[in-house]
């Protein structure tokens, strides 16, 4: 091969290397800002996030991560869902673009894609922006959410849904729905504020206002075994769908809404509400207060508290010897105190706050023994229906 031959060959080379290069990069850069098929946010900093900031047409929340979890600001700085939160999140970083085109004034509108704070803009034409910062209030994400895209003729369900970033006129269709992210503040809440085992109940016990007197008292001697009526005494039968949805009440126990309990509207006077204590094997004592007002119109609010009673512990048949008796005794008091300060702890972080339930849940804390007593009527019916 002639060396002037070779020399072309080469540059020849070098052009097609440098080219392909060049489509490669282009190809990289497209992936990572909205080609077809690539994560939208791919390289999106997760980790960075301290606040995040959603509003709609019709509402706004705030969410701040605060030293060891994350707030609802809306509500007053109680805790949010950290795991619908972080769901979310992950949910966002997964996205897909599925196309991309320039968006119109016009059709930014068509698609609800003006900003919620856009005063020019009608109602129906505004979509959901949220706004994400780091700690120092550096800007991570700007996003508006538009309307969601269903596929075929016959509009079944959305499989995707238009957003854009920020100000910018270009609209992206993304292969998620991402609705939650339209919830209000109190859809953002930590709804169990206890954990509470049914199973670990050792008593119940229902007080009139004041603390005085006991209305019911129900108990079992060991785990695994039945609730029992201790007081008051009766011939009745108790009722064991009514039984469980008392035991229940606190362990399935899902918020609606909070309030600080120095709000007038949410205030639930000790000293007027009736009360329901229910002791644990391990010593904890939930206080459940309950509201004197509730129906289907009127929200149901409850308080709680936790106390600690040093639970009972069996005494051994045989008396051990004096050493034992002490290492025992010390142990007990050494459980004791844990059980005070972790009680003590867990009732700082309630007592703060008035809690609004379901109707229907509301209804299970039983204020009353009666609705817990088997009637004759019944009674005669099982009797007379044993296959029932």
């Amino acid at each position: 091969m002639k060396p002037k031959t070779l020399v072309i060959l080469l540059v020849i080379l070098v052009v097609l290397a440098g080219a392909g290069a060049l489509l490669i990069h282009l190809r990289d850069t497209r992936s990572s800002s909205g080609e077809m098929g690539a994560y939208l946010l791919e390289r999106f900093p997760v980790n960075d996030i301290a606040s995040i900031f959603i509003k709609t047409p019709t509402s706004a929340v705030s969410l701040k991560k605060a030293a060891d979890s994350w707030i609802v600001e809306e509500r007053f700085g109680y805790p949010a869902d950290f795991g619908k939160l972080s769901e979310l999140v992950r949910t966002l970083k997964e996205v897909k673009v599925g196309r991309r085109f320039d968006g119109s004034d016009k059709v930014l509108k068509r698609l609800s894609m003006k900003s919620p704070d856009d005063a020019d803009a009608l109602k129906e034409e505004k979509g959901t922006r949220i706004r994400m910062t780091d700690s120092k209030g550096a800007p991570l994400l700007d996003m508006v959410l538009g309307k969601t895209r269903a596929k075929g003729a016959e509009k079944g369900p959305p499989d995707g849904r238009y957003v854009r970033m920020g100000e910018a006129s270009e609209i992206y269709l993304i292969d998620k729905i991402l609705s939650s992210f339209e919830a209000g503040p109190a859809e953002w809440l930590e709804k169990s504020p206890v954990q509470a085992d049914a199973g670990e109940i050792q008593k119940i016990t229902c007080l009139g206002p004041g603390g005085t007197p006991v209305r019911y008292l129900l108990e079992r001697t060991a785990r695994g075994k039945d609730l029992e009526l201790i007081m008051p005494a009766t011939d009745l039968n108790i009722k064991k769908s009514s039984l469980n949805r008392l035991s229940n009440a606190l362990s399935s126990l899902k918020i609606t809404d909070v309030e600080p309990s120095s709000a007038s509207s949410g205030t639930i006077s000790k000293d007027a509400s009736v009360r329901l204590d229910y002791t644990l094997f391990d010593g904890r004592v939930y206080q459940v207060y309950t509201d004197k007002a509730c129906s289907a119109t009127v929200p149901c609010r409850i308080r709680l508290e936790v106390a600690y009673e040093p639970p009972k512990r069996v005494k051994p048949e045989v008396d051990p010897p004096a050493e034992s008796q002490e290492k025992a005794s010390a142990g007990a008091k050494g459980e004791d105190a844990k059980g005070v300060a972790e009680a003590t702890e867990e009732n700082e972080r309630l007592k703060s706050w008035v809690f609004t339930i379901p109707e229907w849940q509301y209804q299970a804390f039983f204020t009353d023994p009666e609705p817990l007593m088997e009637k004759e009527t019944e009674k005669k019916g099982v009797e007379s229906n044993p296959g029932r």
